[in-house]
């Protein structure tokens, strides 16, 4: 199964224009040239014509008003072939609530439409507002008809007859599990997610409100439909203001439904198909997309922690997924456990959802969302997004390049070899150096910096900071040491001469040019700001300068925590 990706790109593409008000549109090849032309019911009953001119890029012509035979008699048209003979005869609703028929008596390349008939083949009238539109539901091998009305309701008429006459039965209300959408209900019927079934899109408005796209996925057969209830505006679709009459078309000609949406104002939105959400199952799935750069595979479901990696192109264990083969995917979601994702070259999107995700975009412009957990991310370009929520967890970003830590992200630790920096975001933030000269940045907040190897620059910022001195061999300055909010942390397994766990003992610490006596080890040089330490404690051997931290304070054994 797989679901599209919607994306709104403007109202009245390819050459539509406003129509009035209450714009109903359908999308038929009416000249058998092998593109979709247009016809948009509006407000006034009139049938607007818009012939596309264009090819697999369309292009539709000023508009002609009911051409070929039609008549102001309504504003909600549909066309179908329903008697068999290969062209596409029409059907309009009205706002009296009637359904009325013009038979096609010319070609399918030339139409010719006889006078109208009122609610034809065993139709009535709805009540208000009739909204028609066709589909096989029942899986028999002909059209049956669905009628949405001003009430909300959408009305069934089974086809009891054949694809070539056909006879409709009674109508049934909200069958199948269809609901009231609220008011004027305009439905559509197509297999979104591509199960091999119809679902329904119903739109709706109404003077007070309106203007969603509710969607019925088919849970059911393509011969027994069980909807599911409604999910208004789903796949990136949106309330289109007062009003909506859907339809789904392949309007680019790249093997996806687009959407159109007409609204109350007699406008069509256009939201382009750009990719499909895939769903992975218990089993071994091949999972395909499309050529459109944005599609997604949903481990959702798994009953275990997944591992993906975009990167490979075969047969991959996902280990909570089974044996799952990628290909043409661009985005991953992860299920409700630990989870690993990986990126391959292309501009990814990576949700890890619940759990402890460890997300990796690789190489391009990736987008990563941990979600609820303490998560990873692993950051390789600069144009890397990561984006957490507040009160998810205690995250960490892993970042070979210079990076500026997002809001609700933690920690920042700083990889690879290349002398790069790392910024905080506020908060009370643990940066990281790498074995390069680093320049590393809290801000605001309580931060912990540790410059690791290298020569580096480490600036607190406002708050309670902590420099963290892990390693030797270097020296870093630290260019805003405050004696009253700050704090200096040496670890005893590189400064083994200090044994103690804890704060550091007065008797180990002096002020001055070098030591004097047993035990002083840490030694601030007030003139030079110089900081160092000596092993001996004595002066006899050589004292190593460890850090930089600013001449003339009133540095005391207090500033320093052994860890």
């Amino acid at each position: 199964m797989a679901d599209p990706i919607f994306n709104y790109i403007t109202f009245n593409p390819f050459g539509l224009s406003d129509v009035g008000s209450y714009a109903n549109p359908a999308l038929v090849d009416i000249d058998g040239d092998g593109d979709l032309d247009a016809f948009v019911g509006n407000a006034v009953g009139d049938t607007l014509f818009f012939r596309n001119t264009g090819t697999v890029n369309p292009l539709f012509a000023a508009p002609i008003t009911n051409p070929f035979g039609l008549s102001d008699v309504g504003g909600s048209p549909a066309f179908v072939d329903i008697d068999g003979d290969g062209d596409v005869d029409a059907f309009v609703g009205n706002g009296a609530g009637d359904t009325l028929f013009f038979r096609n008596t010319g070609t399918a390349s030339n139409p010719v439409f006889s006078a109208a008939i009122t609610n034809p083949f065993g139709f009535s009238d709805v009540g208000d507002h009739a909204a028609p539109t066709f589909a096989d539901i029942d899986g028999d091998g002909d059209l049956d008809t669905f009628i949405g009305n001003y009430d909300g309701n959408t009305l069934f008429f089974r086809n009891t007859g054949t694809a070539s006459n056909p006879i409709f039965t009674t109508a049934i209300t909200n069958p199948f599990g269809l609901s009231d959408v609220g008011g004027y209900a305009s439905p559509t019927f197509v297999d979104i997610d591509g199960d091999g079934d119809l679902d329904a899109f119903v739109g709706n408005g109404h003077y007070n409100g309106g203007g969603d796209t509710l969607f019925f996925r088919n849970t059911g057969t393509t011969s027994n439909p069980v909807f599911a209830v409604a999910v208004a505006n789903p796949f990136g679709l949106s309330d289109v203001g007062g009003y909506a009459s859907p339809i789904f078309v392949d309007i680019d000609h790249d093997n996806d439904l687009d959407a159109f949406v007409g609204n109350s104002v007699g406008n069509m939105l256009f939201f382009v198909n750009n990719g499909l959400s895939l769903f992975s199952t218990a089993g071994n799935d091949i999972l395909t997309g499309t050529l459109s750069l944005n599609d997604t595979v949903n481990y959702v479901a798994a009953t275990a922690a997944v591992t993906i990696s975009l990167v490979t192109a075969t047969q991959q264990n996902t280990i909570g997924a089974g044996l799952d083969t990628l290909t043409n995917i661009e985005n991953l979601i992860g299920s409700n456990y630990n989870d690993s994702l990986t990126g391959n070259t292309k501009n990814n999107i990576l949700s890890g959802g619940i759990g402890n995700d460890t997300l990796n975009g690789g190489v391009g412009a990736d987008t990563m969302m941990g979600g609820l957990g303490n998560d990873i991310f692993v950051v390789s370009q600069a144009n890397d997004i990561v984006t957490e929520k507040l009160g998810e967890g205690t995250d960490k970003i892993n970042s070979s390049v210079t990076y500026t830590l997002p809001g609700n992200v933690e920690n920042l630790t700083l990889t690879g070899a290349l002398a790069i920096n790392g910024t905080g975001n506020g908060q009370a933030n643990k940066i990281t150096g790498n074995s390069a000269n680093n320049q590393l940045v809290g801000g605001a907040g309580n931060d912990t910096l540790d410059g690791s190897t290298g020569t580096n620059n480490l600036t607190g910022g406002a708050g309670n900071d902590v420099f963290k001195f892990t390693t030797t061999g270097h020296v870093d300055t630290i260019t805003d040491y405050n004696v009253v909010n700050d704090t200096i942390q040496l670890e005893n397994a590189v400064f083994t001469a200090l044994t103690t766990i804890g704060a550091l003992v007065a008797s180990r610490f002096r002020v001055g040019t070098q030591a004097v006596d047993a035990d002083d080890f840490i030694i601030y040089n007030s003139t030079t700001g110089a900081l160092l330490y000596d092993a001996n404690g004595n002066g006899a051997g050589v004292a190593v300068q460890i850090a930089i931290v600013g001449s003339g304070l009133t540095m005391t054994n207090a500033d320093f925590v052994v860890i």
